[in-house]
């Protein structure tokens, strides 16, 4: 058997959300499972852990949709099929399946496209099926029409959505006969289609407020007999199923809703429930129009926008509902308990940073999230992009950013006259100086003391520098001009020297090795030349098997059955490639791949142990793999 990298964990991104907009989530009873898009990958996210303990979970990741952001997922509604439909910001539509490799090993999953149409030449923002699990009404914004019916397995059309002329927001296809279809727009229109062929029926522009968005609209479940949708003018109008006649506005005079309604779903043919700006949930009985129950996702009043809820899905037969608020978090309500089931949080923007043990990650847009076992904790004192996390006096952790600041768990601990460019921080365990080597915009390299904020030295650079890393007894730093490797004496930084040989271009990753013997450095082509400390010679310039920008190099930490000999062998290595490689010291030509582990490149590979290796990347995913050596 070959040496080999196998994936065991992975732990999926929030939903994509932008202020303003729904997002649309999809659930799927047989597997327990929402779907939702999050950048340019559509997820499925398995509920069984936060709904009945049942730690086995199926998450898939569907990259097909190339460099286009994913807009919307929706599972079939044949169930089992494991068929889902997902439209992406350039118009294309793509339905594809999704299986176990091995029905033992759950984290092992495949996906095949089985169908791809150019529909629209605009952002798609919902799909529908209709029940027969045949047909699809797709709806966007394009620029000669604003969506179409197909089937799903030629592409055929089978109609035009007409009688719209601006941005459609939402579709819906009745799950009975006779077939109906109804679409909603940003002009407070509803149009009423039969078929198929679908064809244009009837449309209501009265009952809305004219130049206000619809954001929703749902046929009942079952026979369908009437639609509700909700909108921006925080109205929830009820039609006819089969004619598309207008029959009441649902007004409670006892609930006051005060912010533009988002999204709904049916619970069951009575009973529906709502999202909205207000950051309530709420639900409604659709014969008497009350508003029978309600959670309120800010009960202290924050005027935090994060809070909003911008989507929402029944699951588990109307018994729950998954809610999504504005900044990412999906919250699991069941029905008539005040209190959350589960309140499930994470990054939904690319992972720039990573720490392991315990795992602290730090993203695009400045949350930092602690992994912690039993409770996942969101911080989000940063407003911009982490570029250094340490967590050795865990539970205090410390993180860096581009916002000028070096924050304890939020608090800001030292604020930076020039912005902090990019940072290293010593991944030795036993180091206890808890110290960053941080690059600024006025290109000088700054050790700071990553718990107290305490300037150690400074010193101005003579080049622009491109990379760096920190070791016990080295500051390592690339050079952008000269593509040169310079190492300094930590504590001493006048005591400097440069490695005999220049990299071939700008060198994007340094990493020093454990015992300080060796330093691999990466470059923006892919190639990694290993040299040696003390003789400052090239070891090996064969670790070439990368095709773009060296992200991470990370070195095997030593077993506790290791001699000398064997502590420096593998150094794992993830680039903007999108794969994740682990080089040998002893044997340069020997390489262990996982191609495309990451869509849109890797950002951060760690060893969590000699036998684990965590990775994230700009699809905010966060994955565990083990190695398995022949």
């Amino acid at each position: 058997m070959s040496s080999k990298l196998e994936l065991k964990v992975v732990v999926p991104p929030q939903p994509s959300t932008e202020r303003n907009f729904t997002t649309h989530l999809s659930y799927d009873e047989t597997t327990n499972a929402i779907a939702y898009p999050c950048g340019k990958s559509a997820f499925i996210r398995g509920l069984n852990q936060f709904t009945n303990d049942n730690k086995d979970v199926s998450n898939v990741q569907f990259t097909g949709h190339a460099n286009n952001n994913v807009t919307v997922v929706k599972f079939s509604p044949i169930k089992g099929s494991q068929y889902l439909v997902s439209g992406d910001s350039s118009g294309k539509v793509i339905v594809w399946s999704w299986n176990f490799i091995d029905d033992n090993d759950h984290t092992r999953v495949e996906t095949k496209v089985k169908s791809e149409f150019q529909v629209l030449s605009g952002p798609i923002t919902d799909i529908s099926w209709d029940f027969e699990g045949r047909r699809l009404c797709v709806v966007g914004d394009g620029k000669d029409q604003f969506g179409s019916f197909i089937s799903w397995d030629s592409g055929n059309s089978l109609g035009e959505v007409t009688g719209h002329s601006t941005k459609v927001n939402s579709c819906d296809m009745k799950q009975s006969r006779p077939m109906r279809a109804v679409t909603v727009d940003d002009n407070g229109k509803v149009v009423f289609y039969t078929g198929p062929p679908f064809k244009f029926s009837t449309s209501d522009q009265l009952h809305h407020d004219q130049n206000k968005f619809i954001r929703d609209v749902k046929f009942q479940p079952g026979d369908g007999k009437v639609l509700v949708s909700v909108g921006s003018d925080r109205k929830i109008n009820v039609f006819d199923g089969v004619s598309g006649e207008f029959i009441k506005t649902i007004e409670d005079p006892e609930e006051t809703i005060s912010g533009g309604l988002f999204a709904l779903d049916w619970l069951n043919n009575d009973t529906f429930v709502t999202a909205s700006a207000d950051s309530i949930v709420r639900v409604w009985d659709l014969e008497s129009g009350k508003c029978t129950y309600k959670w309120n996702l800010n009960p202290n009043g924050d005027k935090d926008i994060g809070l909003q809820q911008v989507g929402i899905v029944s699951i588990q037969g109307g018994e729950a509902v998954a809610t999504l608020s504005l900044n990412g978090n999906l919250t699991v309500l069941k029905l008539n308990e005040e209190t959350s089931i589960a309140t499930i949080k994470g990054h939904n923007k690319g992972i720039t940073s990573l720490a392991v043990n315990p795992l602290i990650t730090g993203s695009f847009d400045g949350k930092v999230v602690d992994w912690n076992d039993d409770k996942v904790t969101l911080y989000q004192g940063h407003n911009n992009l982490i570029i250094g996390l340490n967590n050795k006096k865990y539970p205090e952790i410390s993180s860096l950013s581009w916002d000028d600041t070096l924050q304890i768990n939020d608090q800001v601990k030292y604020k930076f006259e020039s912005q902090p460019k990019f940072a290293a921080i010593n991944s030795d365990p036993k180091d206890e100086d808890y110290l960053y080597a941080v690059i600024n915009n006025d290109n000088e390299l700054v050790i700071i003391q990553s718990y107290t904020g305490e300037i150690i030295n400074t010193l101005k650079l003579q080049d622009p520098a491109s990379t760096i890393t920190i070791s016990k007894s080295y500051v390592a730093i690339g050079y952008e001009r000269t593509n040169a490797i310079e190492l300094f004496k930590l504590h001493d930084l006048d005591q400097r020297f440069t490695l005999k040989t220049t990299m071939r271009s700008t060198p994007s990753c340094v990493s020093i090795s454990p015992s300080e013997k060796l330093i691999a450095a990466g470059d923006v082509l892919g190639k990694i030349i290993l040299f040696d400390i003390e003789t400052r010679d090239i070891k090996t310039s064969r670790w070439a098997f990368h095709t773009g920008r060296i992200n991470a190099i990370s070195w095997r930490p030593q077993l506790s059955t290791a001699n000398d000999d064997d502590e420096e062998d593998l150094v794992a290595t993830g680039s903007l490639d999108t794969h994740v490689m682990i080089y040998s010291v002893k044997r340069p030509m020997k390489t262990i791949k996982f191609l495309n582990a990451h869509k849109d490149g890797v950002n951060n590979v760690m060893w969590q142990d000699a036998d684990h290796i965590v990775s994230t990347g700009n699809d905010a995913c966060i994955k565990t793999w083990e190695l398995q050596l022949a």
